[in-house]
């Protein structure tokens, strides 16, 4: 760790503390430390010396570990009064032996200080190109102008769906008391217009969109205004605090900063980051002048547009994470106190490019990264924000990771909402927290109304949570597996939107296949690090392993990733050539992300990884070398078979039985291996799992819930017995794992899968009330077609099959849905499946197939990939594929166009097995 200038040794040690964690004992497990129980959030500190400690003497008696705080938001950090009560608050706090974290903000999203950084600076202001566009193929164009200040009226002639930047029109002199007309010339047929302005950006972003204030917001693409954001928040409380601060506070908290290029509500026009110094900004990172590849950031304009893209947003990522998270890292670091909060957002993958640009990159610049978990049902906790977040703080050595836990989905209702709160039970804010310690997080801070809940439940959950975080601190993650955050792909495919990411289908189908590459491996208990292209141009390869510090990983995954930097490909290259495995999933290597790119050196390594690209070939193929390692192919529908290509090659971590709810996550902390495992389910389970043990192992196991210690018999098979009930969790500790056995890789090698067709009778539709449907059969298949009658309103469209009787699919794996795309459909919204059980229950799985890409294709939907449907009344939580009574196959939760037209047509249905031995490509599709 490297101060961002010369400290004191104490300085130093406080920054280093969290990492300096004692030996679990039986005794401090009974009885876990208050730094790694849950953080009551409390944004007012009590102006009475006696309601400040009535209310510390509570929470510990709850047994909160601490406290997560600022000063009032009444008088904001101009009230000495407030300083005052908030100084002591603290001080009693840290007497009473509560850990603290520093909140930045009045409320969110931070960087504001309140409004305080914009008083009287007003062109600090986050601002952006809001752009309004048309597509003519002869009829005059008129558009509206967005507000703002003209930067372009341009049309651009429009050849097999690329836009021709060189044949541009200047339409600056047609453009007139804010409307543009123009009357395209007939040759060529097809043109694109764009009016462009630069304005301020609020009105349907975050800052005009939450639930807390709406003010205008800095522009974080600038230095400036995060400078005095520092000045007034972080230097106010280190002025009053002094060498108290880094014996106070464990790390700051700073909430939803973001880059306000993101609508949260429908607008008639798209939204670029921008700011007053961008252009200037871009020109000394890469080389040239932005200004005349704007279009090419909207529009599609080939392979050289998407490099364009590609520089773009690399700029815009390296603006925020330094400006921003690097401003915070180094103020913290030079005053011993890491830095630390979580961003906006985090959940859609595709939604990390316009708030950010690269969201990873922003949380490796936090020394205490963290999520925001808005929800307490477990099945909707997102696992995998926190294993984003846990990555960063893997790749860079940190220990801290945290998440702001609550159950506001459950309770909050906006105007209007008529739906009753939920209240959430302690088996379910206890299977919550598990998921996310699955994920890595190991510091809950907590919104939570826990309404319901005694003071006895709380002393439990708070034990609990105490106990995990004390067990899984610190360390390193045990993970084979590496999966690539496909950021510099999504660059290239992004189109800013007039919604949410709804205009940019490309980007949301590299966000499917991530979530379901991550969803199929949670399922599997294959536990991933997420890995950006730094990590794999900094790794090494030893044997057959790719190595990044304390971590190693046998298996590269790429989802939807066909762009990196020329190291990067470099390094896979090499990784493979040594024997270990890459697997793309819907994209082969294409281009280079360098600065300098040379995309036919990208060419020969995947020829060399995945072979050569055959049309005729779609499905999923693997290619090996001399040495057992090589590339597997899976198309964008066979992403639920990664967990059977990586079992053809990799043994598990941790093996149980099939559709098992048992999760698990794996670190070595000191001289031991520890597996946390959890019941991710609402029903109790007595199983068994089997470890990579040696002989004669000896194993604990530490119980979370009641803080028992005790040894563990081993059965055959290294069978470890488990019990646990609804959302229960044990975390198992032996002294060492045996490698796991890894066996080299066939050409062809993929298991094999076999499709065994249903039998489907007519189907029947079920639509949205603005959707107008057709459906035509041809030859044994459906075509179904929506057309979109209103916009921006939630619609759908599914083929419903009554079947009947109900099937026993039990010894299934899943469902294989064959089904065409039409070309030229652009459509936010991808393929969706809806079983229906005998006893009335639906459960709904969301595949990685985009209805934006076109051709016909196969879609494994696993079981494990189903989910009880949130409409579903009826039915167990979990689907029982033995009572199989109907299937739904369509689209759903689109806010389209009127006019819009969505199809697919339906080819056919399927159950699928997978075999234990392999087979050619021929036997999956």
């Amino acid at each position: 760790m490297k101060p961002a200038r010369p400290t004191c040794l104490a300085v130093l040690i406080a920054l280093a503390a969290p990492c300096l964690a004692e030996e679990p004992t039986p005794a401090r497990f009974a009885d876990p430390p208050r730094s790694t129980r849950i953080l009551k959030i409390i944004h007012n500190w009590p102006d009475r010396d006696a309601d400040q400690d009535a209310l510390i003497a509570r929470l510990k008696g709850q047994g909160f570990g601490g406290v997560v705080s600022n000063v009032a938001f009444d008088g904001y950090l101009e009230s000495e009064p407030k300083w005052a009560a908030f100084r002591r608050g603290v001080a009693q706090a840290r007497e009473a032996g509560f850990t603290q974290w520093l909140y930045d903000e009045k409320g969110y999203p931070s960087a504001n200080a309140g409004g305080l950084v914009l008083r009287g600076r007003p062109e600090w202001e986050a601002s952006g190109l809001l752009i309004a566009d048309a597509r003519s193929e002869g009829p005059a164009v008129a558009l509206a102008s967005p507000p703002g200040d003209l930067y372009l009226a341009a049309a651009f002639p429009e050849r097999d769906g690329l836009i021709d930047l060189a044949g541009r029109v200047d339409l600056s002199d047609v453009v007139r008391e804010g409307r543009l007309k123009w009357t395209p010339p007939a040759s060529p047929k097809a043109w694109r217009v764009l009016l462009v302005t630069r304005s301020r950006l609020f009105q349907g972003t975050h800052a005009d969109n939450n639930v807390f204030s709406h003010i205008p917001y800095p522009n974080l693409l600038m230095a400036e205004p995060i400078e005095r954001f520092v000045e007034l928040t972080h230097q106010a409380y280190a002025a009053r605090l002094g060498p108290e601060l880094p014996r106070t506070f464990q790390a700051t908290f700073t909430d939803e900063p973001s880059l306000m290029s993101y609508f949260l509500k429908p607008m008639p026009y798209r939204v670029l980051p921008w700011s007053p110094t961008f252009a200037d900004e871009f020109q000394k990172r890469r080389g040239y002048d932005p200004t005349p590849i704007v279009p090419a950031l909207v529009l599609d304009a080939g392979p050289e547009g998407a490099r364009r893209r590609r520089d773009f947003w690399r700029t815009v990522a390296e603006l925020v994470s330094e400006n921003y998270f690097g401003r915070l890292q180094a103020w913290g670091r030079a005053r011993g106190v890491p830095s630390g909060g979580h961003l906006l957002l985090e959940e859609p993958l595709a939604s990390h490019v316009p708030n950010y640009g690269d969201m990873l990159a922003c949380l490796r610049r936090m020394d205490a990264p963290g999520i925001d978990c808005l929800t307490s049902l477990p099945g909707q906790a997102p696992w995998f924000v926190a294993r984003l977040a846990a990555s960063a703080a893997e790749l860079e050595g940190r220990e801290l990771v945290m998440s702001e836990t609550s159950d506001f989905v459950q309770r909050h209702r906006a105007e209007g909402d008529k739906r009753p709160r939920r209240i959430v039970t302690e088996a379910e804010i206890r299977g919550t927290i598990n998921r996310l310690a699955l994920g890595g997080v190991n510091c809950i801070t907590s919104y939570y109304s826990f309404e319901g809940l005694d003071d006895d439940a709380l002393r439990r959950l708070n034990a609990h949570v105490g106990r995990l975080g004390m067990m899984i601190r610190g360390g390193s993650q045990v993970a084979d597996v590496a999966v690539v955050y496909p950021i510099e792909s999504l660059w290239g495919r992004f189109e800013p939107s007039r919604h949410t990411t709804n205009d940019a289908p490309a980007a949301e189908r590299i966000e499917a296949l991530y979530r379901r590459t991550l969803d199929s491996l949670f399922e599997a208990r294959r536990d991933p690090t997420i890995v950006d292209a730094r990590a794999l141009a900094e790794a090494k390869v030893e044997g057959d392993s790719l190595v990044h510090g304390r971590l190693r990983w046998r298996v590269v995954v790429l989802p939807g990733v066909d762009a990196l930097p020329a190291a990067a490909w470099a390094n896979l290259d090499r990784f493979a050539a040594a024997g270990g495995v890459v697997v793309t999933i819907g994209d082969r290597p294409r281009f280079d992300s360098s600065a300098q790119p040379d995309d036919a050196v990208v060419a020969a390594i995947a020829a060399r990884l995945f072979g050569t690209e055959a049309a005729a070939d779609s499905g999923p193929r693997t290619t090996s070398n001399a040495s057992g390692g090589g590339g597997v192919f899976l198309p964008d529908g066979s992403a639920g078979l990664l967990p059977a290509a990586i079992d053809a090659v990799l043994a598990p971590d941790v093996a149980a039985a099939p559709r098992s709810p048992l999760r698990q996550t794996h670190r070595r902390i000191d001289a031991h291996d520890v597996y946390l495992i959890a019941n991710d389910s609402d029903r109790p389970v007595a199983d068994s799992i089997s470890l990579p043990l040696p002989p004669g192992a000896a194993v604990e196991s530490w119980d979370p819930a009641t803080g028992e210690v005790r040894s563990i018999t081993v059965a055959p098979q290294n069978a470890v017995p488990v019990a646990l009930e609804p959302y229960g969790a044990v975390l198992v500790r032996v002294a060492s794992v045996a490698p796991r056995a890894r066996r080299p890789l066939v050409a062809g090698g993929l298991p094999t899968v076999r499709v065994s067709p249903l039998s489907l009778p007519e189907p029947t539709v079920g639509r949205g009330e603005f959707v107008r449907e057709t459906v035509e059969k041809a030859d044994g298949s459906w075509t179904f077609r929506g057309l979109v009658t209103r916009s921006n309103v939630d619609v759908h469209l599914f083929a419903a099959f009554r079947l009947p009787g109900p099937l026993d699919l039990s010894a299934t794996e899943g469902l294989a849905v064959d089904a065409a795309v039409p070309p030229d459909q652009r459509t936010s919204t991808r393929m969706l499946v809806i079983v229906r059980t005998d006893d009335g229950g639906e459960y709904l799985a969301s595949t990685s197939r985009s209805l934006a890409a076109p051709g016909a294709d196969r879609t494994f939907v696993p079981w494990s990939s189903f989910e009880h449907a949130p409409w579903s009344k009826a039915g167990s939580s979990d689907l029982n594929p033995a009572r199989v009574a109907g299937l739904s196959i369509g689209w759903g939760g689109y806010f389209g166009t009127e006019g819009e037209t969505v199809s697919f047509r339906l080819n056919g249905v399927g159950s699928v097995t997978i075999g234990s031995g392999s087979g050619p490509p021929s036997t999956i599709r």
